[in-house]
């Protein structure tokens, strides 16, 4: 899926269930505090967030090689411990990570590489996952993740946010049900569905969310999924704008 979300610089208010307002800086930042909001207020814990940023970098002389781009990026993103080339077909993909146990977060920034004429061309993908959620502490992980994607790629560059959340208890919900509830804490109007016995997706479109893409000519920037776990288990629900998971 082709997903496009551009950050756009504004000044809101959010609050949490507990009554806390935060200050709100961009867009993403808006999203970010607006999931966590749902899900809390409808009962989930928490268990990750992440936030997800993808760019095309600038095309580099193929006499630099790969060794030479690995420098550059090595220089603006320090102490993340590398794993090995992954050659195919001419292309390169090579990640590496950096976990703070302090702060319960795992970074990851993966390079691939393809040749193209007498260049390489090669994009860059930086994704920060975040174990649990503090109301009091997301800001300054949000800050950190602000502060390296500056090092990386432009400010232009899309962010999207994802939320991965628990419920128990929950054997009288009806999954489809509960899905139209979580959407409709976002005042989102549905434009796609899969609705199945174990698993219900959602798409949407958000109003006062500016950026979106086009699926089945139909504009959309948020997805809602719920997966129920089994019998006498909880459900898991993941949110995302557009929403990044592995369900599909």
């Amino acid at each position: 899926m082709r997903l496009l979300i551009g950050i756009l610089s504004i000044l809101l208010l959010a609050s949490f269930s507990n009554g806390t307002s935060v200050s709100i800086e961009d867009e993403t930042e808006v999203k970010t505090a607006e999931m966590a909001n749902v899900l809390l207020t409808h009962n989930y814990s928490i268990q990750k967030w992440s936030l997800y940023t993808r760019e095309k970098v600038s095309f580099i002389p193929k006499s630099l090689g790969y060794k030479g781009i690995m420098s550059e990026i090595s220089k603006r993103a320090p102490d993340f411990q590398w794993g090995d080339l992954e050659k195919k077909d001419g292309n390169v993909k090579v990640s590496g990570t950096r976990i703070d146990s302090e702060l319960g977060t795992k970074e990851t920034l993966t390079l691939v590489s393809y040749p193209e004429a007498n260049r390489i061309s090669s994009y860059l993908i930086y994704n920060m996952e975040i174990k649990g959620f503090h109301q009091e502490e997301w800001r300054t992980t949000y800050e950190r993740f602000k502060a390296q994607k500056s090092q990386l790629v432009t400010q232009e560059a899309p962010v999207f946010s994802c939320f991965v959340g628990e419920k128990n208890d929950t054997m009288d919900i009806v999954l489809y049900n509960e899905a139209d509830k979580l959407l409709g804490a976002f005042s989102a109007s549905k434009v796609e569905e899969i609705n199945e016995e174990t698993f219900v997706s959602l798409s949407a479109y958000h109003e006062e969310w500016e950026a979106d893409l086009v699926t089945n000519n139909q504009r959309m920037n948020i997805q809602i999924a719920l997966r129920n776990t089994g019998i006498g288990g909880g459900i898991t629900a993941t949110i995302g704008t557009p929403i990044i998971t592995t369900e599909y």
